[in-house]
């Protein structure tokens, strides 16, 4: 599958992960209000983040994960990352947003973007996502975007979602 490493909307810049992102991702999950129990809060380290964006780095390159780095236009003050994994049969949709930016729709704003970049570069299918029980933030988010709620996880309490790229 093959992504435009860089994209604009409206406000934002969306550009492929690199290994220089690993100091806004080590901002975001070292605030207090980044929940605990997310993969990314396990981040110790500015040298423990600068991997994980080199990691993502080399993902992009195989083809195995796309992740963009998303930039206000105006002061490029890093607001979160979009990320894409391919599946057999679906794109599985993952993010973050720096909880200083959290309650004011950035997170719709950066997912609609992406979502809107990869329709017009031709992708049709599906998109999942899944999210905790507890995190009401996000199934509105995905409920925004227009995901519909397919089931939850039995071994666990993630909801799955699902959206339809059709045109």
């Amino acid at each position: 599958m093959n992504f435009s490493e860089e994209f604009t909307c409206s406000q934002y810049v969306f550009t492929a992960i690199c290994t220089d992102d690993g100091a806004a991702l080590f901002d975001a999950v070292s605030s207090d209000k980044f929940p605990s129990s997310l993969p990314l809060a396990k981040i110790a380290t500015i040298d423990e983040a600068r991997q994980w964006c080199s990691d993502r780095s080399s993902d992009w390159n195989t083809g195995t994960c796309f992740v963009w780095t998303c930039r206000r236009q105006d002061d490029l003050a890093t607001i979160g990352q979009v990320t894409l994994f391919p599946q057999e049969n679906y794109l599985a949709l993952a993010y973050w947003v720096n909880p200083k930016y959290w309650g004011k729709g950035l997170a719709v704003e950066i997912c609609r973007s992406l979502i809107s970049q990869i329709s017009c570069s031709g992708y049709r299918g599906n998109i999942w996502a899944g999210v905790h029980s507890w995190n009401n933030r996000s199934e509105a988010v995905l409920r925004k975007l227009g995901f519909t709620k397919l089931t939850n996880f039995k071994e666990s309490d993630t909801y799955e979602y699902s959206l339809a790229i059709v045109s």
